[in-house]
């Protein structure tokens, strides 16, 4: 799979104009004969948008997804991007949302681990989300998830061979970000993404430093702080070859209890 990052620094509430910056990524990967371009969390509408959601938030059939679903098809190219999704019941998520090349909805993934203010806003999702492309299969997480082991692990282990974390972590968690990034690819075996974002929101200063993991914790691919994009190449036999000299998921013993030794009183 040829794999796109763009790390954007999106105008803040502004996702008419962040929606025409899509269009000259989508020909840029279209040139490059690119399979997905994955975008940042919530990244047509910037990240701290809290009091502005009443506004912002779209429905899954909104005009975000209904025009970024005309670029996909126009340019041939699947698309995974942020927004912030209002349902039928009025809830409010944190959503990834995954794309075809003919612009069809593939899967809606709600992020499950909430960061700061976001719990005031948001409904945490229930579900893993691992879709099966012509490309392998995809696992979808975003953010704050990174961070624990568990969902990378879930994801895996219903066969994700590829986890793609739109993303809008910030400074000073830039290294912090990358060594999750790699730990998650590695304890895996599996290529792991995180597109993170750029610039500033008032006081938050966004790391960038998106990072493409392959399966032996290899970086593939590394932004810097600023704005841009890399192109990789993900060749799924790595997968394979990993798991020649260890396999984790299959020699992984899960225990049911844990015995704990008092032992304060002796």
């Amino acid at each position: 799979m040829r794999l796109m990052i763009a790390q954007t620094d999106p105008l803040w509430a502004e996702p008419t104009v962040n929606l025409a910056v899509l269009e000259s990524l989508c020909r840029l990967a279209a040139e490059a004969k690119v399979d997905l371009l994955a975008l940042p969390e919530l990244a047509f509408t910037g990240y701290n948008i809290f009091e502005r959601l009443d506004d912002l938030a779209e429905a899954i059939d909104g005009p975000i997804v209904t025009e970024a679903a005309k670029l996909a098809d126009k340019y041939n190219v699947h698309l995974l991007f942020g927004l912030a999704e209002q349902g039928a019941n009025g809830e409010l998520s944190n959503a990834a949302v995954l794309l075809d090349d003919n612009g069809q909805h593939l899967a809606t993934y709600h992020k499950r681990h909430l960061w700061d203010r976001e719990n005031d806003f948001f409904a945490a999702g229930k579900q893993s989300c691992v879709v099966d492309t012509r490309f392998g299969k995809l696992g979808v997480m975003i953010c704050y998830d990174n961070e624990f082991p568990e969902v990378a692990r879930e994801l895996a282990q219903a066969g994700a061979q590829i986890i793609l974390s739109p993303t809008a972590n910030m400074l000073p968690n830039a290294e912090r970000q990358v060594l999750q990034i790699r730990a998650r690819a590695m304890d895996n075996q599996c290529f792991v993404a995180c597109i993170n974002r750029s610039g500033m929101e008032e006081t938050l200063h966004y790391c960038g430093n998106s990072i493409v993991a392959g399966p032996d914790g290899e970086v593939i691919g590394r932004l810097g702080l600023s704005a841009g994009t890399m192109i990789v190449d993900i060749d799924l036999a790595c997968i394979d070859e990993s798991r020649t000299h260890q396999d984790y998921l299959k020699d992984l013993r899960v225990l049911k209890d844990t015995h704990v030794v008092n032992g304060a009183d002796s």
